[in-house]
């Protein structure tokens, strides 16, 4: 990526697990998105901009119910649900963000292994020649659990929500959730 205006590459921080990430380190990254998809000739593999809905954009927000591909949420900024709306009071509305593909209950199979969900967080993991395995996503998702998601993803992520309607953010999954054996 090179930032246009002063023609030089932009360097994203790099991340390693576990490490924290620093607001400064999602504004810098917020940025560079923003100034590549503005201006006269704006970046064509970002989504269409005038879908202001689909604008590429990073959010922060906390959980509040847990579905099957995705999970409903409210903007969050730390100290606050919501934001200020053209009222002035504190507006909430629930904002919808897939969850990572491979966590959604639409994965029947992959790399020659079978899932039976039992709920949105529980599956039976079934190969040939292997016993059978339950597992959970670890760590779990909870009520009130913070996330950070993308939105302004080319092509959408394919997740479903309401109303046959697609969902616009996509967990980022900061934390590494992966679904693991169920601890007996």
């Amino acid at each position: 990526m090179v930032d246009r205006a002063r023609q030089h590459p932009v360097l994203i921080p790099h991340v390693r697990s576990g490490d924290p990430i620093k607001a400064r380190d999602w504004n810098h990254i917020g940025e560079h998105i923003n100034r590549q998809n503005t201006g006269v000739d704006p970046a064509r593999q970002l989504a269409n901009v005038a879908d202001i809905s689909n604008a590429p954009g990073f959010g922060r927000f906390k959980i509040k119910t847990i579905e099957s591909d995705y999970l409903v949420c409210v903007e969050w900024n730390g100290q606050d649900e919501g934001h200020i709306g053209p009222s002035g009071a504190r507006v909430t509305p629930s904002i919808l963000v897939a969850r990572p593909f491979l966590l959604r209950t639409v994965t029947a199979s992959h790399n020659s292994v079978t899932f039976v969900y039992t709920d949105d967080t529980t599956r039976t993991a079934s190969a040939t020649g292997e016993d059978d395995e339950t597992q959970v996503i670890v760590p779990a998702y909870a009520v009130d659990d913070e996330i950070i998601a993308i939105k302004g993803i080319t092509r959408g992520n394919g997740a479903i929500g309401v109303a046959n309607n697609p969902v616009l953010w996509q967990d980022l999954n900061i934390d590494a959730r992966a679904w693991a054996k169920q601890a007996e």
